[in-house]
């Protein structure tokens, strides 16, 4: 006699394996939309500073008048040769950014005295990601654009 389909003990460990799998697999997908935004905001700050340090050193390789990001000109920039801002506080970096549309849509800026506080999807107050310890973006903490210093740095512990 020949055998044609599976048995109700077959379909039943199957399941039961399928199960364990995924009780398995789960735990590990859980963190994967927090760890997107840590790396996508982490990533941003780095290519911002990458663009300052650009700007800089042609402001000191310059003779006179030179053109940098979005069209602006050496009167937006500070004695130190760093940018005024980098942006219009919101959108958030559209002078140094060519397409700065995508990116400022999820980051927010505001002036704090002569440093202007900058918040991305991991710093979000509202849709961050949870406390996570210091070193990564949370929505306890904010980056910290001081025109001073040409630094953007990651700030822990800003009020929201």
């Amino acid at each position: 006699m020949t055998k044609n389909a599976f048995t109700l003990i077959e379909l039943i460990f199957v399941m039961v394996v399928v199960g364990i799998l995924a009780a398995v697999a789960l735990p590990k997908f859980r963190g994967l939309s927090s760890n997107s935004k840590i790396t996508s905001e982490t990533a941003t700050a780095s290519t911002i500073q990458s663009a300052l340090e650009d700007i800089h050193s042609d402001w000191v390789v310059s003779e006179g008048s030179m053109t940098w990001g979005n069209g602006k000109t050496q009167n937006d920039l500070n004695s130190a040769g760093y940018p005024k801002q980098l942006g219009d506080c919101d959108p958030a970096f559209n002078w140094i950014l060519k397409n700065s549309s995508a990116v400022d849509s999820k980051w927010h800026c505001t002036k704090s005295g002569s440093k202007f506080l900058y918040r991305g999807p991991a710093s979000d107050a509202a849709k961050g990601v949870a406390e996570n310890g210091a070193g990564k973006p949370d929505k306890n903490d904010c980056w910290i654009y001081d025109p001073a210093q040409g630094t953007f740095t990651l700030s822990e512990g800003c009020n929201p």
